[in-house]
């Protein structure tokens, strides 16, 4: 696509100005797009996309996901059949064909954050707590990239964290903190006062629906986290309850802005945010499947 503005997207258009005023210390959330919206964009996001950003194309960052997820996918099921079709089930999605065309990086968070479940799960195992400084960063990181990642680092994490010593909780907790802290500073810190930070603020467009409805969808998770006894269970679950909160979104914004919210079927592409757990949670079901065979 060598004009990209035909795509009539503005994702990637989004993404590009997000970071040049990131990266000069300007203020990202008060400049509209080509399209007239808002840049809605958290700093782990930023983060994880500068270097593709660096390299001249944001688009890359599509490219690094799915290499991560296939690196994630490979470690974790030692079946490489399994593996293969984890990563080819991704690849010929097209929710994510969608997203590489038009260099958009929204499905991105979720599959980082997959992989990076599969991956700490396997490398820590026995006590996912080993490393609570480093687990800190990454879940800082990674909770400022999309808001509705929570779910699945909720479903992952809850349960073990009251089962863990209270050092591990408090060094987990304090670098978890202080990377939220540090993050949400680069991008608020330029703004000209404190009013203008709330008028002007990616919250704003990263809730996914009303405060009622996100407080039913965060309890649900936490009730649903203390059911978990097996990683498998962490991207079902997480696979269901992502894809009933944006289904939830998307009729919200029915019935508040009417059909014309949808004639473009452009935020269906919300829905793509439940696929890579439900894909790797597809796999664990046919792992187990076998297993039970045996």
């Amino acid at each position: 696509m060598k004009d990209p503005y035909k795509l009539n997207i503005d994702r990637w258009q989004t993404l590009n100005f997000s970071l040049e005023f990131w990266l000069k210390g300007k203020y990202i959330y008060d400049t509209p797009n080509f399209l007239g919206n808002i840049s809605s964009y958290l700093p782990g996001q930023l983060l994880l996309a500068v270097i593709f950003y660096l390299m001249g194309n944001v688009g890359y960052i599509q490219v690094a996901a799915i290499l991560l997820f296939s690196y994630a996918v490979i470690k974790k099921f030692k079946n490489n059949f399994l593996a293969v079709q984890a990563i080819f089930l991704l690849g010929i999605s097209l929710s994510y064909i969608y997203e590489a065309i038009c260099k958009s990086d929204f499905i991105s968070s979720f599959i980082f954050t997959a992989s990076f479940i599969l991956l700490w799960s396997e490398k820590f195992k026995d006590n996912y707590f080993e490393k609570p400084i480093l687990l800190g960063i990454c879940l800082g990181i990674l909770c400022l990239t999309r808001s509705v990642v929570i779910v699945a680092l909720i479903l992952f994490l809850l349960k073990s964290f009251l089962k863990t010593d209270w050092s591990a909780r408090i060094k987990m907790t304090l670098s978890f903190i202080i990377t939220i802290i540090i993050l949400l500073g680069t991008v608020l810190f330029p703004a000209k006062s404190f009013q203008y930070i709330l008028d002007h603020n990616p919250l704003n467009l990263q809730g996914q629906s009303n405060g009622f409805v996100m407080l039913f969808f965060l309890t649900l998770t936490i009730i649903m986290s203390f059911y978990v006894k097996k990683i498998s269970q962490v991207f079902i679950y997480s696979s269901i309850i992502i894809f009933v909160l944006m289904v939830s979104f998307l009729l919200e914004q029915y019935f508040v802005l009417g059909y014309d919210y949808q004639n473009n079927f452009f935020s269906t592409t919300y829905l793509a945010s439940c696929l890579p757990f439900s894909i790797v949670g597809y796999c664990f079901s046919i792992k187990d499947e076998k297993i039970n065979k045996i």
